[in-house]
Parts: C-alpha cells; sequence; structure tokens
C-alpha cells in the first residue's frame, strides 16, 4: 500500500510507457492519493478526459486535508532548508507522514522530509 503523487498518476493518464506498471506494483486493496492530487488531476484534465479520468481515480480512496495534515505541512516546510516547496507537495508528504505510508514519485527532489519513504518508480528512474 502507498500513496501516488500527481506526476505518477498523470503519467498513467497520458499513456506513458511504464507508468501502468509502475502503480499495478505498488497498489494494494487501498490505493490513496492525497485531496491536493484528486485536485491537481482534476484542474488539468480536459473535458473530453472527463470520464476516463474520472474511471481511473474512483480506484482510490482519498485522504482528506484536516488540520493535523496542514500543521505537518508546515513542519515539512519549516524543516526543509534549502528547498523551496510548495504548499501542495507539503500537504502531499504530510498526508504520507500521517499515514505512515510511502509515496510514490517521480519528484523526489520534492519531497525531502526524512520522515518519508519516498519510492521513485523505476520508468522514472532511468
Amino acid at each position: 500500500m502507498a500513496i501516488f503523487d500527481t506526476d505518477v498518476l498523470i503519467d498513467v493518464l497520458r499513456g506513458t510507457a511504464g507508468a501502468k506498471e509502475a502503480v499495478l506494483k505498488h497498489a494494494g486493496p487501498n490505493n490513496l492519493i492525497s485531496a491536493i492530487t484528486y485536485g491537481e488531476i482534476l484542474f488539468v484534465m480536459r473535458a473530453c478526459e472527463d470520464e476516463a479520468t474520472m474511471e481511473f481515480l474512483s480506484v482510490f480512496k482519498i485522504i482528506e486535508v484536516n488540520a493535523g495534515i496542514v500543521e505537518t505541512a508546515l513542519d515539512v516546510k519549516r524543516k526543509a532548508k534549502g528547498h523551496k516547496l510548495e504548499l501542495y507537495d507539503c500537504i502531499i508528504a504530510a498526508t504520507a507522514i500521517m499515514t505512515g505510508m510511502p509515496l510514490i514519485t517521480g519528484n523526489k527532489k520534492h519531497y525531502p522530509d526524512k520522515r518519508l519513504k519516498v519510492i521513485t518508480p523505476e520508468y522514472r528512474a532511468m
């Protein structure tokens, strides 16, 4: 079981070679995404992609953002000395930290927090 970052899911939706296999490799009975990831995907899809995107997203359990996640996100931001982290990446990181799940992402540099277990899919590591 893992939390999937936005970039990996967008790669699946765009048909990037190896992305679907990477998600399937790390999928479990509860496929998790942050509410932020859900929103980011909705905001980049085109109207003609609505049905396929919503069907794809329906297999993921969405972790809602709450006060504890926001407070942890602030801690992530403050501990990231030398890194310019955006709010949404801090919230995704905090979601993974709070759930204790690894984060599957192709953007490892966005997640420098040592409390995170970050997994870069093989197709992105090449």
